[in-house]
């Protein structure tokens, strides 16, 4: 069964339910200035697919919403999968964002080098050379019947 695109109707909804649920600061920018309703919401459904039937779900069920936050604990009494469906996309959305991700200091996942050396750090620069130079300085144990203290 394939799943309808959301329409400009959906979108418009999604924009002003992402704006009330994550409202714009002085620091952070509102959902609705950083397009969370067409290239977020495209991002999320291209990572997310699953979660578009039930993301029309919840907007289709957004009619004439002024307090987002007070809906949204509605959705989430009345049909759960919808509500972690919107509250899934509206979170991606804005998060993905090249603007929100700048102002929160987060380049996205980078690529780290990994180097397969067994050995740690201290087996290369030479710390453990005059341990090794030195040989063992430990005494050997008795044997277990002739300890100090054993009653034999």
């Amino acid at each position: 069964m394939s799943v309808p695109p959301l329409d400009e109707r959906l979108r418009a909804r999604f924009v002003v339910l992402a704006d009330g649920l994550i409202p714009g600061t002085d620091a952070m920018p509102a959902p609705g200035s950083v397009d969370v309703g067409g290239a977020g919401l495209d991002a999320v459904l291209a990572s997310r697919p699953d979660v578009t039937t039930a993301l029309i779900r919840a907007l289709e069920a957004a009619d004439d919403v002024e307090d987002a936050i007070a809906w949204a604990a509605e959705l989430a009494d009345v049909d759960a999968i919808a509500h972690a469906a919107l509250v899934t996309a509206v979170v991606g959305a804005y998060y993905l964002r090249p603007e929100v991700r700048a102002r929160l200091g987060y380049p996205g996942q980078t690529g780290v080098e990994v180097v397969a050396d067994p050995y740690p750090e201290y087996v290369h620069d030479g710390t453990l050379e005059r341990v090794l130079e030195r040989g063992p300085i430990y005494r050997p144990t008795p044997p277990a019947g002739r300890r100090r203290g054993s009653a034999e």
